[in-house]
């Protein structure tokens, strides 16, 4: 399964410090010294030993300057305590503490281990042989060295398993499931580190129950031990959500932080003992691109510490303002960051153990580029990219991807430009080969961000000197369909793999690949500490070992690659689409075509035209995202209008003639003589039908009479050149004979009827979404309830006149009501009718991740069943399991309308799911629709495709907005414009 994650400094404190330790401490100490209470503190230091002091007096005596040297954020005090403590008393319990103490700081593990393995040896009572051993190995863990991990928890499972039936009552039952809720923690953390993240879910979930069963027996334990206790079951609930977010199910992961509070609550914690759990939450945010809200949370937890008096110089502060400077970055907040790194500089000084960590070089050198300090920051990078290719290889993914953050620096210095160009040129080789490796660490939608402004810096240096026509336009035109698909790619991927782990044949081979992708994510994370520190920092052997088994890996998943993209070539190109040159796509395009890509850009737009004869137009527009989605939303705002009929406002012909100047117009020269236009477009532009811009000015004059796009060309949209390509060659193969299959007006709520004895004349759709609330107390219910979504009776007339038009069977081939279900889809698609239709209508709602709890990936929403567990969601992972022919998918209640591009991005991944299964081509609404009108353009549409043999879809589309616009009542384009053709155009 493909998987998006936190950060490599997340992971970093995974491997530099005790995080359910650093809990138990803010657990034990949360307010603030005065100055009083820090004196006492360091009198208690200063004390030696009352003379005749031993046995367990002794022993509390140690446990209090530990802990005062604890409060006073001061390590070194806390290490000088606890090897008196050891010499005085050197028995299980002293070398415990040290051990546990050491393994956590990175300068002195090898001397930890040695201390906790000397425990194991002692240590006779089968609960604690069990509790060392899974200490023991959360510590080889975090030193990745998981085969020392399995032998240590497989002999504390045969313990467990053989001699803790008798340990299930008073003080020592307490212990026995304190002991098993450390193993199950222990387990998980192993399972989830080997990329079996299906058992380390389940694991982890055992050792949350177990915290249940430790809450029954708390009298048998003293105050501290059931804080402890209490802090290990709220930490395994969090541990549940961690793994949840390697395995990519983000929203799942915030249910779960949303279980784990709960259980803080119930055991009565307050804010300021919760720092453990909200740095997690901000980390959640993060990996879902709430980087405001990652923000929020991190600074809430500053401002927690900071009242606990914990020492700017300590561990956990730093990693709290790592996360904050992380939020600042991501928001591209240059000013901010770099002050805070000024800061975090002067409070971490020397700190041979958090200097390397807290240096953050992507982020800081991205900071320096952004601040004027151009120079440090190519240093920087270039660093890391030399200590890439000196460990992994010059043309490993990694290192083009350091290789390529280098270029960006070179491309802004005028001086640089000639060796930004050829770091570009190797950069991207690497990063788009097929061959290449990428990891679950390079896909992060941070760094799916940085992977962007490679793409585009590059494209922007290639525009400085193409001019219109050359080897640069094309090369630009190539990196440019990368930047377009990138953004829908994760999504694809992730839903690809998960449809293919259910394939004969394949599902083996990807589910190994997976695997393996899993646990380099580790491997990668732990190599981009060593390259930020400079210099391998612990055990040469163990860092020896870490290569070696990377290697090993890599070498597994390039003959998985092999093996997958000889034998399902056409999976293969979903998951690593390669992009098109120029010449590729005017090979395939008709003599009276033109394929245009559209990169609306921060400070510019490009504009690209191919045409049949190989001809490459590349036009950089001074039009920027900002003005582009300004100018979108504006013409979209008199498009989306259908229900005020007659009243409807006059069309934007203002805005929509700028975008016709600025996009379109700079092609005029190639669009002679042409009649289909083919466009690429991201953003904003996909919620647009291109076919209502204007070809010339229209102060004053009719609607009717407009001169509209559509009236010269018939237009095709599509995700990325790839895609189109790829539709071309699936154009070939012969379509079904049956006409249609349609589901309409699906029953969302299963107790009530379907409301089909009054129709709309405007079909109801998902106008707004609202944010996702961050408090976690909230229910996350608050987006979309699925028996609230607005209903669509009106969409039955409409399946049924298709249907009529067609000759379809209104009994067999159409689902409406209670039988529109996701199960009347699965089982078409099992006995084999899908792949005999030429047409497939689903007239229902379109769902993006997180308008439903639990909702991942793109769904259309079907009807709800009177059976619980069965899904009513019709989701992108169904629609790439399926196995059509068809010309035509019909989407015909969705609305591109949405917040930061979420919409048409999931509807591109439908699109691409559809693609995949075998439809060529999708028709999609981009806005509530009148039913009349609606109805017209389709049943034109259908009825001139099956008339003619050589009518085009783009073409029959074309014809039938025509006849629409005629007509008076519907000269609006809000009556004739709502439908867009995406995918292949042809016949």
């Amino acid at each position: 399964m493909m998987r998006r994650h936190v950060t490599w400094w997340v992971l970093a404190l995974l491997f530099c410090c005790g995080a359910v330790q650093a809990q138990m401490q803010e657990l034990l100490s949360v307010q603030k010294l005065s100055p009083a209470e820090a004196v006492q503190l360091r009198e208690l230091l200063a004390q030696e030993p009352p003379e005749g002091l031993s046995g367990k007096p002794l022993v509390d005596w140690f446990q209090r300057k530990d802990a005062a040297a604890f409060r006073l954020g001061e390590p070194a005090e806390r290490e000088r305590v606890l090897r008196q403590w050891v010499k005085a008393v050197p028995n299980t319990g002293s070398k415990w503490s040290l051990g546990a103490f050491l393994m956590d700081n990175s300068t002195s593990t090898a001397e930890g281990f040695a201390l906790m393995e000397e425990v194991m040896q002692e240590e006779k009572h089968p609960v604690h042989m069990v509790r060392v051993r899974s200490r023991l190995a959360l510590g080889f863990i975090e030193e990745h060295q998981l085969k020392k991990t399995q032998a240590l928890l497989e002999e504390a499972e045969v313990i467990l398993q053989r001699d803790f039936a008798r340990f299930r009552n008073g003080a020592i039952g307490y212990w026995a499931v304190r002991a098993e809720i450390e193993f199950y923690r222990s387990k998980a953390r192993l399972l989830w580190r080997q990329g079996r993240f299906d058992e380390a879910l389940e694991t982890a979930r055992r050792s949350v129950n177990k915290g249940v069963d430790l809450k029954g027996l708390e009298n048998f334990a003293v105050p501290r031990q059931v804080v402890y206790g209490r802090s290990w079951h709220a930490a395994s609930a969090v541990e549940v959500a961690v793994i949840l977010t390697r395995m990519g199910r983000l929203f799942d992961a915030e249910e779960a932080l949303r279980e784990a509070k709960a259980i803080y609550r119930d055991y009565q914690f307050t804010e300021d003992q919760m720092v453990f759990f909200y740095r997690w939450v901000a980390d959640l945010y993060f990996a879902q691109s709430r980087y405001a809200d990652s923000l929020k949370i991190a600074n809430n937890v500053r401002a927690v510490q900071q009242r606990q008096g914990l020492s700017d110089g300590t561990a956990q502060s730093v990693f709290t303002r790592m996360r904050i400077n992380s939020a600042l970055i991501a928001q591209e907040k240059w000013a901010d960051a770099a002050k805070e790194f000024e800061s975090i500089d002067q409070a971490v000084g020397d700190n041979p153990r958090l200097k390397p960590i807290a240096r953050m070089v992507d982020m800081r050198a991205m900071t320096y580029m952004n601040t004027g300090r151009l120079d440090e920051a190519t240093r920087l990078f270039k660093a890391t990219l030399d200590w890439a290719t000196t460990n992994l290889g010059a043309d490993h993914y990694f290192t083009a991807f350091k290789r390529g953050l280098y270029a960006v620096a070179l491309s802004q210095d005028p001086a640089q430009q000639d060796l930004a160009r050829r770091e570009f040129e190797r950069a991207i080789r690497g990063i788009t080969a097929p061959d290449a490796l990428s990891s679950n660490f390079e896909e992060t939608p941070y760094r799916q961000g940085l992977k962007k402004l490679i793409f585009k810096s590059y494209v922007r240096l290639l525009s400085q000197v193409a001019g219109a026509t050359g080897q640069e336009a094309a090369q630009a035109f190539m990196v440019s369909n990368h930047l377009i698909s990138s953004s829908v790619q994760q999504a694809i991927g992730d839903a690809a793999a998960r449809a293919a782990i259910k394939q004969p044949g394949l599902g083996q081979i990807a589910r190994q690949d997976q695997d393996a992708k899993a646990e380099l994510l580790t491997l990668y994370a732990y190599i981009s500490e060593q390259s930020n520190g400079g210099e391998d920092k612990r055990n040469p052997e163990v860092v020896k070992a870490m290569r070696a088994r990377m290697l090993e890996l890599e070498a597994e998943r390039r003959a998985f690659k092999t093996q997958i993209q000889k034998q399902y070539p056409e999976y293969f190109q979903l998951l690593q689409p390669k992009a098109p040159t120029p010449a590729e796509i005017a090979a395939l395009l008709g003599p009276k075509e033109v394929f245009i890509t559209l990169v609306p850009l921060d400070a510019e737009t490009f504009v690209f035209g191919i045409n049949r004869e190989g001809q490459v137009i590349f036009h950089r527009s001074e039009l920027k995202q900002v003005q582009v989605d300004d100018l979108v939303k504006k013409v979209r705002s008199t498009l989306d209008v259908a229900e005020l009929g007659p009243k409807a406002p006059r069309f934007q012909f203002a805005e929509a003639h700028t975008l016709y100047q600025q996009l379109i117009q700079p092609l005029e020269g190639m669009l002679q003589g042409k009649d289909h236009l083919i466009v690429a477009s991201s953003g904003s532009l996909g919620q647009l039908p291109l076919a209502v811009l204007p070809r010339q000015p229209w102060p004053s004059g009719s609607h009717a009479e407009a001169p509209w796009l559509a009236k010269d060309f018939a237009l095709s949209h599509i995700s990325s050149a790839n895609a189109w390509a790829s539709l071309k060659r699936l154009s070939h193969t012969p379509s079904g004979k049956a006409p249609l299959m349609a589901w309409g007006d699906p029953r969302f709520a299963a107790t009530v009827a379907s409301a089909d004895a009054k129709t709309a004349q405007v079909r109801s759709v998902l106008n707004t979404r609202a944010l996702r609330s961050s408090d976690l107390d909230k229910p996350a219910v608050d987006l979309v309830r699925y028996a609230e979504l607005p209903p669509l009776p009106e969409t039955r007339d409409e399946v049924l006149a298709l249907a009529k038009v067609l000759k379809a069977n209104p009994q067999s081939d159409v689902f409406l009501g209670e039988r529109a279900t996701r199960q009347s889809v699965l089982k078409a698609n099992q006995d084999a009718v899908l792949a005999d239709k030429q047409i497939l209508v689903f007239a229902t709602h379109g769902l993006l991740p997180g308008d439903l709890p639990r909702l991942s990936q793109p769904a259309l929403a079907m009807a709800s069943s009177a059976d619980l567990n069965e899904s009513p969601l019709l989701t992108l992972e169904d629609v790439l399991s399926l196995r059509l022919n068809a010309d035509w998918v019909v989407l015909s209640a969705c609305n591109t309308a949405g917040a930061d591009g979420q919409v048409e991005e999931a509807l591109s991944g439908l699109a691409r799911g559809f693609f995949y299964a075998g439809s060529r081509s999708l028709l999609v609404t981009h806005w509530s629709v009148e039913s009349e009108s609606a109805m017209l353009l389709t049943t034109q549409t259908f009825e001139a495709y099956k008339g003619k043999a050589d009518m085009t879809r783009s073409q029959a589309l074309r014809q039938a907005m025509r006849h629409v616009m005629q007509m008076p009542q519907y000269s609006h384009p809000t009556f004739w414009a709502p439908y867009a053709l995406v995918g292949e155009g042809g016949r």
